[in-house]
């Protein structure tokens, strides 16, 4: 299952690049659909709560240390890990991501909350799901 939801829309799932050696995530990137993004705006709905974006949303990991315990990794994303490193949600601009990533074989979830500053600061439910390529 591959999704890309955030409070409840599904942006699909574009490019994931997963690169960890050596006890570091080096590289995470998960991008949403750009396919789903152009038919949001071809529904012309401007009431819609996503009717401003431009590109899908994306979520990045950098050289993020972590401890295996078999084929699985977990990580829960705290305000301290965010300050530390550079882990971040991208729509239009950054925002902060609360929340647990799994990585488990070939298996990326993420689940969570977003901090978008945009609207008085409003927590948005975060669900991502995807498969290493």
């Amino acid at each position: 299952m591959n999704i890309f939801n955030v409070n409840g829309t599904d942006f699909g799932i574009g490019k994931v690049i997963c690169e960890i050696e050596d006890g570091i995530i080096k590289h995470l990137e998960i991008t949403g659909d750009e396919n789903v993004v152009k038919s949001m705006f071809e529904e012309d709905d401007e009431d819609s709560e996503w009717s401003w974006i431009l590109y899908p949303p994306k979520v990045s990991f950098h050289k993020i240390p972590f401890e295996q315990k078999g084929d699985k990794i977990q990580i829960e994303i705290t305000d301290e890990l965010s300050d530390e490193y550079d882990i971040t949600f991208y729509l239009t601009e950054h925002h902060n991501i609360y929340g647990t990533l799994i990585i488990d074989g070939n298996h990326i979830g993420i689940k969570g909350e977003i901090r978008n500053y945009m609207s008085d600061e409003k927590l948005y439910s975060l669900e991502v799901a995807a498969e290493k390529h």
